[in-house]
């Protein structure tokens, strides 16, 4: 049996709750690397480039591209018009569309002798 790593890079449509709902107080930057969930109990690490800006303040939306860090729990079926949760520990911060699949790589691991 092969074991592999995924990982994927994508656009995506991100909106953070406003503070008032449970949101961030504090706005997030270029960069900003939170905790993403695809309707599965696991949590995968991402990084969030913005597009045409370099941050989001809460209670707004923003395009964005995600680079998903490569994990065999990531699923092989992300999609377009995939929903995605943004967590910071145990707290949603936020709710984001994949738009479109830019690049999936798969990564074979290597067994260690």
């Amino acid at each position: 049996m092969r074991n592999f790593k995924v990982a994927y890079n994508f656009t995506a449509v991100l909106s953070l709750f406003p503070t008032e709902n449970g949101g961030r107080k504090k706005p997030v930057y270029d960069h900003y690397r939170p905790a993403f969930s695809f309707s599965s109990p696991n949590q995968l690490t991402g990084e969030i480039t913005f597009i045409g800006q370099t941050e989001l303040q809460p209670g707004s939306t923003a395009n964005i591209m995600v680079k998903l860090i490569p994990s065999r729990l990531v699923s092989l079926q992300l999609k377009g018009g995939d929903p995605f949760k943004i967590m910071e520990g145990n707290k949603i911060v936020g709710t984001g569309v994949i738009q479109e699949i830019k690049d999936e790589h798969r990564i074979m691991n290597t067994p260690v002798n």
